[in-house]
């Protein structure tokens, strides 16, 4: 797992800016919610970063900006003290990219999720 700082634009504390801690985590996770032509869809990805505020992975369901999307993330059983644990996030689409290189055109459109809501439940409670 590596961890990048990277700061946030607009997000200052006493004139100074705020470092978010960004994880690259290549874990599987279930995306779901409603493509950029209004049908409801659900796709296999995998999570590519992560932070308190963000994260990124690969659709290739093209959605649109301030789309709301659902991710289900199985939680390695180290990181869930070997318990069966779901991590369930919900967010709005802040930028989906189709990116140039050709391993990103092959995983699709790069899509950046602002987190609003995360919680935990067992693996088999979807």
């Amino acid at each position: 797992m590596k961890k990048k700082a990277t700061s946030l634009n607009g997000a200052e504390v006493n004139g100074e800016k705020t470092v978010q801690k960004e994880f690259a985590m290549a874990l599987p996770l279930k995306v779901s919610g409603l493509d950029s032509c209004g049908h409801e869809f659900s796709e296999e990805s995998r999570l590519a970063s992560i932070s308190s505020e963000e994260a990124v992975f690969f659709l290739k369901t093209k959605v649109d900006r301030q789309s709301s999307l659902k991710l289900v993330i199985p939680l390695p059983p180290k990181l869930a003290d070997g318990q069966p644990l779901n991590l369930v996030l919900r967010g709005t689409v802040l930028q989906a990219v189709q990116s140039e290189s050709a391993l990103a055109s092959r995983q699709g459109t790069r899509v950046r999720l602002k987190l609003e809501s995360r919680y935990f439940i067992g693996a088999d409670e979807n």
